[in-house]
């Protein structure tokens, strides 16, 4: 570990900006990462589909919150810390607990870190 912090100590400007710039395309390309015309990651865009098949739960938006969390050796973790999730059928009691319960289990989340909402009628 020693030798690591000054061969670090060590580098050049030039390595150092070329390590930020890895680093960068590292957390671009994690799955889950990009975003489509639909604003959402291709995550949100799986989670809202698995969503949007509960019974009554009609259209379904999710947005995730993430803690971005560093390990050893450079690499990046992600924890889902909180979400949203709009639905049109969220109007009902019973599909806003369903889909409270879903997102739950499949984000790891407590029901404080999920909130629920009804889409607006589309005109």
């Amino acid at each position: 570990m020693k030798k690591w912090l000054e061969a670090v100590k060590g580098m050049k400007g030039g390595v150092w900006l070329l390590l930020i710039a890895v680093c960068a395309a590292a957390l671009l390309l994690m799955p889950g990462s990009s975003t489509g015309k639909t604003g959402m990651t291709e995550e949100e865009q799986r989670y809202s589909a698995t969503l949007s098949r509960i019974a009554g739960a009609g259209e379904v938006r999710i947005s995730i919150a993430y803690a971005q969390t560093a390990s050893s050796f450079g690499s990046a973790s992600r924890q889902p810390t909180g979400a949203v999730i709009v639905a049109q059928g969220a109007g009902s009691v019973a599909v806003r607990l369903e889909l409270l319960r879903a997102a739950e289990a499949l984000l790891g989340l407590s029901a404080q870190e999920v909130e629920v909402f009804a889409m607006e009628a589309s005109p």
